[in-house]
């Protein structure tokens, strides 16, 4: 186990209550809204403090969404890492992804809301952060593959990022609906069902 410097530990810690006030501001005045100074504020810091860290506001908010989608993916890999049947391993994938992005919403919805510049912002300046773990989808693919799950003729990185891009979409317009809908999680099983099954008529 690698030990930390109390000045590496003091840094974590400074870093970490920076994006928890940007996560907290980002979901209550929104991205135009919130401030470098007001995220300063919230964090009981200076402003050149959060500078230290990042270096605008779009990588400080590039930052959290990355942070956020690891945690995500580190939750599932834990509560799938001793599952060996693909076809639940898929399930809890798609349940668990639906229920983090309703958990978190309100941090997510402003990426719903600044979608056309935020999305063209992240592609030129940051590495989309679902793209980071596609490996962790498409092995699960794979092994689907092999327990003739699923079909063995298409690229396993191919129907992974359709799997993504279907629940991508789903959550998309789930965030622009009115509240009192559906839970995002009870759309699980119609993404699921659609890309293990496809849409013809049986």
């Amino acid at each position: 186990m690698i030990q930390l410097t109390r000045k590496e530990r003091d840094k974590m810690v400074r870093r970490t209550d920076i994006l928890r006030a940007a996560e907290h501001l980002f979901a209550r005045k929104g991205y135009e809204g919130a401030t470098i100074q007001d995220i300063a504020q919230q964090a009981q810091y200076g402003a050149g403090t959060v500078y230290l860290y990042f270096k605008d506001k779009e990588s400080l908010y590039y930052s959290l969404i990355e942070e956020k989608i690891s945690t995500m993916v580190t939750i599932i890999k834990e509560k799938t890492s001793r599952i060996e049947d693909a076809g639940r391993k898929l399930g809890i994938f798609v349940d668990e992804v639906f229920d983090y992005f309703e958990q978190n919403q309100d941090f997510f919805s402003i990426f719903i809301l600044e979608r056309g510049r935020l999305q063209w912002e992240m592609e030129v300046h940051a590495r989309p952060a679902h793209i980071e773990h596609m490996p962790f989808v498409t092995e699960m693919v794979k092994a689907g593959q092999q327990q003739k799950l699923l079909r063995d003729d298409y690229a396993p990185r191919q129907m992974a990022e359709l799997l993504v891009s279907m629940i991508s979409s789903v959550i998309f317009d789930y965030m622009k609906q009115k509240p009192g809908q559906k839970s995002l999680k009870e759309m699980s099983g119609f993404v699921l069902g659609l890309f293990l099954n496809g849409a013809r008529k049986k």
